[in-house]
């Protein structure tokens, strides 16, 4: 008797989990019947873009004249939203300040609120705490935002913000760090063993997060990776050099571009520590531009293995149709974002547009015709950075915001 077999078709890919892309320039309520607590509206799908919206009473300066117009969104992730709310004159999202006033407000418990009959833009409220001012004025609060970040904490609702400080001594460094229920900031000396011999860069221009360890970022000089979970009375960071072309050797640095995050990021996108690099020589013409996507593969006995995961070039997503159907011109964009769940997905910013480009595929895939306005967000003093990946951030959004029904902001 003959058999009969029959063919199934493969099963579909899981859906990617919701996000969207938050805007690290919050605004302000001076309305009076400003909310009581911090809320924001957002979106299901990307490229648009969710603002924070924050009421006068969540400053330390609870008078409209005293409050910051502009808190800077430091790291948002599975514990929640991260933020630096400055004093006027001064502003949260201020890059260059040092030891900036203000205090560091964590956001967390994200409860969404049904939008109005025929609204399509839905809020969600949060509950704000402040995090414990440090003990002792040898501890500033902040000594640059650019150093400050966040981590979750694995198996639990914990976190953990740190503060890596460059000192004056060349080779020294210390660690700040609160972990969430301890009440009181912790200072420890930093060491990196696989440093050894080779002098701290004072440059960091970004810290990310990703499996429950902490990335400092150098555009050029690479990473230093620290797990807040080793017990050990010193901070112990390791050293990882950026990929292939663009490691750096110590005390040759080449000089560095005006606005190197114009063209470089590094991001955490399905669980991995991603960096994205936009390259070409001096005497190439623009379309010749490369864009490619590079996998920290393994940190182990002391090396950094990098695997690169994708490249197009400018000129591939030029001839596309996906390109001159969203009628953008053919100039060099910006870096944004990475998708946080599909990293051959990055987001560049060209002229008033935000858009996402499947690099293995050098296709458009997400594409609203609709200007951004971040840049009109942030008004000084002092002037804001130009245009790139610090004014937005990927979030990956809590269990309780997940709607499948919201997909447009006003």
């Amino acid at each position: 008797m003959a058999s009969s077999s029959t063919s199934r078709s493969p099963s579909p890919p899981p859906p990617l989990p919701p996000w969207l892309i938050l805007s690290r320039v919050s605004l302000v309520w001076y309305d009076d019947d400003d909310p009581e607590d911090p809320h924001f509206e957002y979106i299901a799908g990307p490229p648009r873009i969710s603002v924070l919206a924050l009421p006068t009473g969540f400053h330390p300066s609870r008078s409209r004249g005293g409050a910051d117009r502009h808190p800077y969104v430091l790291a948002a992730g599975d514990a929640g939203i991260l933020l630096h709310v400055s004093r006027a004159p001064s502003i949260g999202f201020d890059l260059a300040a040092r030891y900036p006033p203000g205090v560091l407000v964590m956001l967390r418990d994200f409860i969404p609120v049904d939008a109005a009959a025929g609204c399509d833009t839905r809020t969600a409220i949060a509950t704000a705490v402040r995090v414990p001012d440090r003990a002792t004025h040898a501890q500033p609060c902040v000594a640059n935002i650019k150093h400050v970040g966040l981590v979750s904490l694995p198996g639990s609702d914990a976190y953990v913000i740190a503060e890596l400080r460059l000192l004056e001594d060349r080779g020294r460094a210390s660690l700040l760090s609160f972990y969430s229920g301890a009440g009181a900031w912790v200072e420890r000396e930093a060491t990196c063993p696989n440093m050894a011999g080779r002098c701290w860069r004072r440059q960091i221009d970004d810290v990310i997060s990703n499996d429950g360890k902490l990335w400092w970022v150098n555009l050029a000089f690479g990473l230093l990776g620290w797990d807040p979970l080793a017990d050990n009375q010193l901070a112990v960071l390791h050293h990882v050099d950026l990929p292939g072309a663009f490691a750096v050797e110590d005390g040759a640095p080449p000089q560095p571009p005006e606005h190197p995050e114009h063209h470089r990021m590094v991001r955490a996108s399905h669980r991995k520590v991603m960096f994205v690099n936009m390259i070409r020589t001096r005497d190439e013409p623009p379309e010749a531009t490369l864009v490619a996507v590079w996998t920290l593969a393994s940190v182990e006995h002391g090396a950094a293995s990098w695997r690169q995961r994708c490249v197009t070039s400018l000129a591939e997503i030029w001839a596309k149709d996906s390109y001159r159907r969203t009628g953008m011109p053919e100039q060099v964009p910006v870096l944004a974002l990475l998708h946080p769940a599909n990293p051959d997905v990055v987001y560049f910013f060209l002229e008033n547009y935000l858009f996402g480009i499947d690099v293995k595929g050098s296709e458009v895939v997400d594409f609203v015709d609709e200007h951004y306005s971040l840049h009109v967000m942030v008004m000084g003093p002092p002037p804001p950075p130009p245009i790139s990946w610090r004014h937005v951030l990927a979030w990956m959004l809590p269990p309780s915001l997940h709607h499948e029904d919201v997909v447009k902001v006003r």
